[in-house]
């Protein structure tokens, strides 16, 4: 078979980037030799997030009361909620692979391997392209035998595990204070678990601004997950005990499970990469086309190894084809929002204040936001950071929906808007979105809601 393009990985920037070639008129084929959507729909954001919504749901029990509703005997079935977590991306990854037909794109399921510049074998059947693009995606540190930096990695959980089954044993270990790790240790500790997370720097998601990392510490001490920060995890034992130091020594206990989450690695198994002379230690490197280098071949996603997020393997799978077809880039790569999605959400997009020289900083706390109120969840802020000419730079949002309302802020910093143009949106009330507004204005120390700056 001859294609204009063969994409081996049908995750988020695979599907993604067939799709889009073949609606620019590429005769397009797609490869996948495990289920279509990748790590994102099948082993990580969607799954997480459905467990996410049932122990939230779960946990809000403590506050049913309050809103005037009782209720006796709710109990907790997980079988159930791994039932339902599996039936939403069995309809999702039904609905890709529809997508995938309607665009006339060849599904061939089963190991894509690279054979020469412009050939691809699937499966044992000869695939001749013009542009071959690699959105292989990535897998959990500690996956592959060869990469384990903790000794007795093998006898722990890793995310595949978690999203697969349920966590069996109620004291459970989390190692790395990541998005990934506090996530599972929301959803472990709204149900029940005796959680205890170690991390080894100083703080939780240390990728965030430091205040956020001390407010989400502050909230899930109080669900009880005890906090182990500046923690080296040395070896964990297959009875589950785990060993570590800190500063004031070497330390072990016991738990009934231990889950690692300490990043991910990107998959080049077996894909035949030496076939073409790409040399790929930790990833694929690329320019700003998603161009390795080698004719015709690009790459994507978790396999450049740049950003680890879905929406970015998307859009750098899209930049990918553009590139192809001598088309100028319809997306900015530049400003690539992240999300976590604890409770409150935190979500950032753009520079951190300690990045940005005489940072402008407009900060509105949710305490003040009646919408909050009303759901409960008045802890938090939002963030806006603007340089010394008044353009938005940057953005952190703690709070009840901020994954939803980021975009915004993205919008703003991708296309250097002026403070004086974001803040005349009128933003509808009542709604969290207001908040957003008044931080815009309290930069300039006018939010309605916020005392007067000093």
């Amino acid at each position: 078979m001859k294609y204009d393009l063969v994409v081996i990985g049908g995750g988020p920037g695979g599907y993604v980037g067939a799709i889009r070639a073949a609606k620019l008129g590429m005769k397009t084929a797609l490869i996948e030799e495990r289920e279509l959507g990748g790590t994102c729909l099948n082993r990580g954001c969607i799954p997480t997030k459905a467990l996410l919504h049932s122990g939230e749901t779960y946990a809000s029990r403590e506050s049913w009361a309050s809103l005037g509703i009782n209720a006796e005997s709710v109990s907790f079935d997980e079988d159930a909620v791994y039932t339902r977590k599996e039936a939403i991306v069995q309809n999702l990854r039904n609905g890709v692979k529809s997508l995938i037909k309607a665009n006339k794109i060849d599904l061939y399921e089963t190991h894509g391997r690279i054979t020469g510049e412009h050939t691809v074998d699937a499966g044992g059947q000869q695939l001749e392209t013009q542009y071959i693009l690699i959105a292989t995606g990535s897998i959990p540190i500690g996956s592959d035998p060869a990469v384990r930096p903790i000794k007795g990695m093998q006898y722990a959980l890793n995310s595949d595990d978690v999203l697969s089954k349920k966590v069996e044993g109620n004291r459970i270990a989390v190692v790395g204070a990541g998005v990934i790790g506090v996530e599972f240790c929301d959803y472990l500790s709204n149900t029940g678990r005796e959680v205890t997370l170690i991390e080894p720097m100083d703080r939780i998601i240390p990728m965030t601004g430091k205040e956020t990392g001390v407010q989400l510490a502050s909230i899930l001490k109080k669900k009880g997950v005890k906090i182990i920060t500046g923690a080296k995890v040395n070896e964990i034992l297959p009875d589950f005990t785990v060993r570590y130091s800190t500063v004031k020594g070497d330390f072990e206990e016991k738990f009934d499970n231990v889950i690692v989450s300490i990043g991910r690695q990107a998959n080049f198994s077996s894909l035949g990469l030496e076939s073409v002379g790409i040399s790929a230690g930790r990833r694929i490197e690329v320019d700003e086309n998603m161009y390795t280098g080698v004719a015709g071949i690009y790459a994507c996603g978790d396999a450049i190894g740049k950003i680890q997020l879905a929406h970015f393997a998307s859009a750098s799978a899209i930049t990918a084809v553009e590139s192809m077809l001598k088309k100028p880039h319809s997306v900015n790569l530049n400003v690539v929002p992240s999300c976590i999605y604890t409770q409150p959400e935190i979500a950032s997009v753009g520079k951190k204040e300690s990045e940005v020289e005489n940072a402008k900083v407009g900060k509105f706390l949710m305490a003040a936001n009646g919408k909050s109120q009303i759901e409960g969840v008045g802890r938090g802020f939002i963030k806006v950071i603007a340089d010394q000419n008044d353009t938005v730079v940057g953005a952190e949002l703690f709070c009840v929906r901020a994954t939803d309302m980021i975009g915004e802020l993205a919008l703003a910093v991708s296309r250097g808007l002026k403070i004086s143009e974001v803040s005349a949106v009128i933003h509808p009330h009542p709604t969290v979105m207001e908040s957003v507004g008044e931080a815009y204005e309290d930069i300039e120390g006018l939010a309605t809601h916020m005392s007067p700056k000093k």
